[in-house]
C-alpha cells in the first residue's frame, strides 16, 4: 500500500508505459505521420481513441488534410504533450510575441498567419482534433489581424485566401 501511495505522490501510474513509443496518424488524404504517443495526447481526439484501444498503433484523422496535420504534429512535438496555457483575452496587443508566453508559439502562428487559408484550416483542424491551446492560438492570431481595423478591412482580412463558392463569382462581377 505504501508503494502505491508513493507512486501517486510522484505522479506515476500504471498507465505510464502506454505513453511510450510512436503512433501513426493518418490524414484525410492518406498520408501517414509518426508522432510520439505522449506528444499526440495533447489532442483529445487521439487521447480518446487511445483510451478506447490502448494497443492502437494508428489513429485515422479523416477530417484533416496532410499539410495541415503536419502543422498540428509540429505543434504537438514542440509542446511534448503538455498543453500550454491559454492566451489571455482580450488581446493586449496585435503583436503575437507580446501575447504568447512561448516565443515559439508566436513565431509558429505568425508564419502560418501569412497564408490565411492555411491559418483557417489549422483552426478547423485544432477544433476537430480538440487541441484547445492550438485552437485558441489560431483564433488569437485572427483576432490580432482584425483588432482595431475598420469594418471593410476586417471583411477583406476574413475573406482573404478563401476561394468563392460556385455562383458567387458571378455575383461579385454584377456588383462592380
Amino acid at each position: 500500500m505504501a508503494d502505491e501511495d508513493a507512486k501517486e505522490e510522484v505522479g506515476l501510474s500504471l498507465d505510464d508505459g502506454e505513453e511510450e513509443g510512436t503512433l501513426k496518424l493518418t490524414s484525410k488524404d492518406g498520408k501517414d505521420f509518426e508522432v510520439e504517443r505522449k506528444n499526440a495526447n495533447i489532442a483529445t481526439l487521439v487521447k480518446t481513441s487511445l483510451d478506447a484501444d490502448a494497443s492502437a498503433t494508428e489513429v485515422p484523422i479523416p477530417g484533416v488534410k496532410s499539410d495541415v496535420l503536419e502543422l498540428v504534429i509540429e505543434y504537438m512535438n514542440q509542446h511534448k504533450g503538455v498543453e500550454p496555457p491559454i492566451i489571455e483575452k482580450p488581446l493586449r496587443s496585435k503583436i503575437m510575441k507580446d501575447v504568447c508566453k512561448d516565443p515559439w508559439d508566436a513565431d509558429f502562428i505568425d508564419r502560418i498567419g501569412n497564408n490565411r487559408q492555411q491559418l483557417y484550416d489549422l483552426i478547423l483542424a485544432a477544433n476537430y482534433m480538440d487541441v484547445k491551446s492550438l485552437l485558441h492560438l489560431g483564433c488569437a492570431k485572427v483576432a490580432s489581424l482584425i483588432k482595431g481595423q475598420p469594418l471593410e478591412k476586417i471583411k477583406d482580412i476574413l475573406s482573404e485566401g478563401i476561394a468563392p463558392k460556385a455562383g458567387e463569382a458571378g455575383e461579385e462581377e454584377k456588383k462592380e
